[in-house]
């Protein structure tokens, strides 16, 4: 990251810090913003645009600040993100409060989306697993999360007494959205003491 975007970026981090840990990422020659995984903002050549929205509309309309334009595989591809102006710089306040419009812009769209993936787009999972976990009564992402992982394997166990281990640590994994093999160690400790428990208890 060259020192514009550097200084840029401490900036927002400073000024945003009331909405949350600002990260960034690579992205189309710059670099995505996000709090909690949610891309509410791009920086580009070291200056900062947040996600328009109807919200927005108003004052993009009042001030006309530039969209922002990347270039990718030479070919230049409009993003709906619009520049902090110096307006918006000069008042730390109103920036917060396009970046939190902006913010929960991009949380209702990350919402939206998981809405729309099966269970087995999560990783670990696949269709058998998903169909098991259907008649099992749990049909979607969010009753998957909403259960945990122990209680979706013991519903699963109802119908098939020799579930193994592994299966638990794939229903934790896909609910934290990680690789079983990538769990924890102490996550990875937790289950299996809980999976012995279990085995103990069924063979008294």
């Amino acid at each position: 990251m060259d020192n514009a975007s550097t200084d840029t970026l401490v900036r927002v981090q400073n000024t945003l810090s009331s909405l949350g840990d600002v990260t960034h990422r690579s992205l189309f020659g710059g670099y995505s913003l996000a709090i909690d995984d949610a891309v509410f903002g791009m920086l580009a050549e070291g200056r900062l645009y947040l996600r328009a929205s109807e919200q927005s509309r108003a004052y993009q309309q009042a001030h006309n600040p530039p969209m922002l334009v990347c270039t990718r595989r030479g070919r230049r591809i409009n993003l709906n993100y619009y520049l902090a102006d110096d307006a918006l710089w000069e008042s730390p306040a109103l920036l917060r409060e396009h970046a939190r419009t902006a913010l929960a812009c991009a949380q209702a769209e990350k919402t939206e989306r998981a809405r729309g993936r099966r269970v087995k787009d999560l990783p670990n999972l696949n269709v058998q697993l998903e169909v098991s976990l259907w008649e099992a009564g749990i049909r979607d992402v969010e009753t998957l999360c909403a259960f945990g992982a122990k209680e979706c394997w013991l519903k699963l166990r109802k119908a098939r007494k020799n579930l193994s281990l592994h299966v638990l640590y794939a229903l934790q994994g896909a609910i934290t959205g990680t690789h079983e093999a990538a769990l924890p160690t102490q996550i990875r400790e937790e289950l299996l003491e809980w999976f012995m428990q279990l085995s103990v208890q069924n063979q008294s």
